[in-house]
């Protein structure tokens, strides 16, 4: 059992999501502090695994935490979660698929990102999401 996945699931709790925050990320907290540093791949896994969670909370919190630590084995979840259905974790994992500032070089933006992309800039229900991915498209000089 990976015990990061009770960490993850701390995140959840507001009184709980602080220390949760500062253990995943070993005291560093925020993207500043963190961006483009890998996590060892228990942390990762345990993320991949908070993307499922019941609590659009924790899977929020998970996207941003794949952004700054940025690891391939976590795109294709973050692309599933282009279609939760919570409008806030949505636009993170837009977020999180299109900032390439903490991916040192490397990029989401595949070709099947990229269609994804396309169909929540013009009908996604959220005008936030659907504003979010088209700035994203727009930065990445791709035609919407």
């Amino acid at each position: 059992m990976n015990p990061w996945i009770d960490i993850v699931d701390s995140l959840q709790a507001p009184s709980e999501r602080m220390n949760a925050l500062r253990l995943i990320e070993d005291g560093r907290v925020g993207a500043r502090a963190n961006r483009g540093r890998p996590l060892p791949p228990d942390r990762v896994d345990a993320l991949i695994w908070g993307l499922s969670h019941a609590s659009p909370v924790v899977r929020r919190c998970c996207l941003e935490l794949l952004d700054q630590h940025p690891d391939d084995r976590a795109r294709p979840h973050i692309v599933r979660c282009l279609s939760d259905p919570v409008p806030r974790v949505r636009w993170h994992a837009v977020h999180a698929l299109i900032c390439d500032a903490c991916k040192a070089g490397t990029s989401y933006l595949a070709a099947d990102v990229v269609s994804r992309l396309r169909e929540l800039a013009q009908s996604d229900p959220s005008r936030k999401v659907r504003a979010q991915a088209q700035w994203g498209l727009q930065q990445a000089n791709i035609c919407t």
